[in-house]
């Protein structure tokens, strides 16, 4: 009975301390998606530095994860962007968003989320050089050829010309995107309270240490295989930063765990091969790495 009012203590007050932050990012992330048109960015994202810096700041202003703004990624590479390009935003996408930015610097302080911007950006743009070199030398990657655009079926109904998109208004998408995230706000509050009060304080001291090689492995091997949505990594870095793991190895626990999304990986494979994800998921691993260590120096 203890645990369950302590459990429930937890998870009102985090919950009521990270609401307001969660209202404002869903509501800057509605002005977005309703005011900026991607179309517009995608005539500008074909090749090269410039076009991958682009992509890496369209991939962070966007709201949703990665399994979201896969069909623009595929969008991208039929209208002729490279490697470097695509993957560029396949990166940025996941690791930042209006939400999650206004989440992390709500709960994890500004330094975590100056650090999160930083850290997209540089990752994108060195993920987008690797396999613009890996594309400009043949055979090193199996690409599949790009999917032809979508054509009107017979019997669907349509008449074969594109009809107009409907213009998308404001409180509309505020809704969906409070319907679609808030199963995920709530979920991350309640492992963040459950891990709060199950586990013990001074464990993670006593068993992995707080800043040492172990805890930045057991992070980073945490985080990667262990997806997670729209912010719950923000809720778990929490607990594990009160459990008294240090900033470093949790900045990487929080990089990582928002990289590995499986149905993203498969997806993934369709645009840079067998041979492009497996080096796109190690270079999540080793970046995760990097970055936790970084933050933890300067921290």
């Amino acid at each position: 009975m203890n645990y369950v009012l302590a459990f429930g203590r937890e998870f009102l007050s985090l919950s009521w301390m990270v609401l307001p932050y969660f209202l404002v990012g869903a509501a800057l992330g509605a002005a977005l998606d309703v005011f900026v048109k991607p179309e517009f960015a995608l005539r500008h994202l074909r090749g090269g530095w410039l076009s991958m810096a682009k992509a890496s700041v369209l991939g962070m202003l966007l709201p949703g994860c990665s399994c979201a703004t896969m069909p623009m990624a595929e969008g991208l590479r039929r209208k002729g962007a490279d490697l470097g390009t695509v993957t560029s935003f396949l990166l940025a996408s996941p690791l930042v968003s209006p939400q999650t930015l206004v989440l992390t610097f709500a709960v994890l302080g500004w330094k975590f989320a100056a650090a999160r911007v930083l850290a997209a950006f540089c990752g994108a743009m060195m993920i987008g050089f690797i396999f613009l070199r890996l594309e400009r030398r043949a055979g090193l990657l199996d690409i599949p050829a790009a999917a032809p655009a979508k054509k009107c079926c017979s019997g669907c109904g349509c008449s074969g010309v594109a009809l107009p998109e409907a213009p998308k208004k404001f409180w509309p998408v505020f809704l969906d995107i409070i319907k679609d995230l808030g199963k995920y706000f709530v979920l991350g509050m309640a492992i963040a309270s459950l891990l709060t009060v199950l586990l013990p304080q001074g464990a993670v001291m006593r068993y992995i240490g707080s800043s040492g090689p172990l805890a930045y492995i057991a992070a980073v091997l945490l985080g990667v295989p262990l997806y997670v949505c729209e912010g719950e990594e923000i809720p778990l870095t929490l607990s594990l930063l009160k459990l008294g793991l240090g900033p470093g190895p949790a900045f990487a626990f929080l990089l990582g765990s928002v990289g590995t999304c499986v149905p993203t990986m498969i997806m993934s494979q369709k645009l840079i091969g067998r041979r492009g994800l497996v080096i796109y998921a190690a270079w999540w691993l080793l970046f995760a790495l990097a970055a936790g260590l970084l933050f933890g120096l300067a921290a």
